[in-house]
């Protein structure tokens, strides 16, 4: 009796297919993590070309929150980091490696005693911690050695929000209308986590995927409350902030309501939050912003 081999490429078809079903398509990306997703450790980033963009609440209750915002060129990860990539990252000794953090990151590091994320190994989160998952339990510092150890950087604000909406002030990354099954969020999927890519009607203009619901995602900003919509710059540096100051999260998670979700919505984390709804991913490349 000879078994029946499951090739990646099948199981990545069904991943990609809008027409299965969510459950078939989390049964595939399982599959695809038991034999090695080829996506899960690759580093895949796509190139977002020079150019302006709608950035903020365009269309929305209060357009005048929008503002039309110049970004060079730069690359992003097509997919959030996942646990199998972040492995490699404390296989390679990332959390004894002084120069991949921040002062403050390797003060938290060192105070916590951290040798991995949280839930890390906790068989209680193995929902969590399937290898092509996103990774979760990370606070910005671990995101920002991460990112280093990569080459690269988190994403501004800015930058996360035009691969995620396109150029024209789109609310959601498929358009402005909410529709079902293009991202993970309560009510609709499991309370946690899934396989990357995992709802292809969700993929963003440029061709990221998971850009909204799933895990909030760690940007490069510091979440300034008090900052008016009309300031000039928008783009605020954490270097002039307090070393707490709460980072700018985008996306939204697998346990946000639907209305909570769209591009342009944000939150605050302290830098050392590690929660089980709070993802990243990279970017690399220039960073230069201009409004007007």
């Amino acid at each position: 009796m000879h078994s029946t081999v499951v090739e990646p490429a099948n199981l990545l078809a069904i991943l990609n297919d809008p027409a299965a079903s969510l459950d078939e398509r989390g049964a595939a990306g399982d599959a695809l993590a038991a034999i090695g997703d080829p996506r899960a450790t690759a580093v895949d980033r796509v190139l977002i070309p020079e150019g302006p963009f709608l950035f903020g609440e365009s269309g929305q209750a209060d357009p005048s929150t929008a503002r039309r915002v110049f970004l060079s060129t730069y690359a992003i990860d097509r997919y959030p980091v996942t646990v199998a990539a972040y492995a490699e990252f404390i296989a390679a000794g990332g959390y004894r490696e002084r120069r991949l953090w921040s002062r403050a990151g390797w003060r938290f590091r060192s105070e916590k005693g951290l040798t991995k994320p949280r839930f890390w190994g906790e068989p209680e989160w193995a929902m969590y911690l399937v290898p092509n998952h996103p990774v979760v339990g990370v606070s910005a510092h671990e995101a920002e050695a991460y990112a280093a150890f990569r080459g690269a950087r988190l994403p501004s604000e800015a930058e996360w929000e035009k691969a995620a909406r396109g150029t024209d002030g789109r609310r959601f990354p498929w358009g402005n209308e909410w529709i079902d099954d293009a991202c993970g969020v309560r009510g609709q999927g499991p309370r946690g986590t899934l396989p990357i890519g995992a709802y292809p009607r969700g993929s963003s203009p440029y061709g990221l995927f998971d850009v909204v619901g799933c895990v909030w995602q760690w940007c490069a900003d510091a979440a300034d409350d008090d900052a008016e919509p009309g300031d000039e710059d928008p783009f605020l540096d954490p270097d002039d902030y307090e070393e707490g100051a709460k980072r700018v999260t985008k996306g939204g998670g697998w346990n946000n309501l639907a209305w909570s979700i769209s591009c342009p919505g944000r939150n605050g984390y302290p830098p050392d939050a590690q929660f089980s709804n709070l993802g990243f991913r990279c970017a690399a490349g220039s960073d230069l912003t201009r409004t007007g």
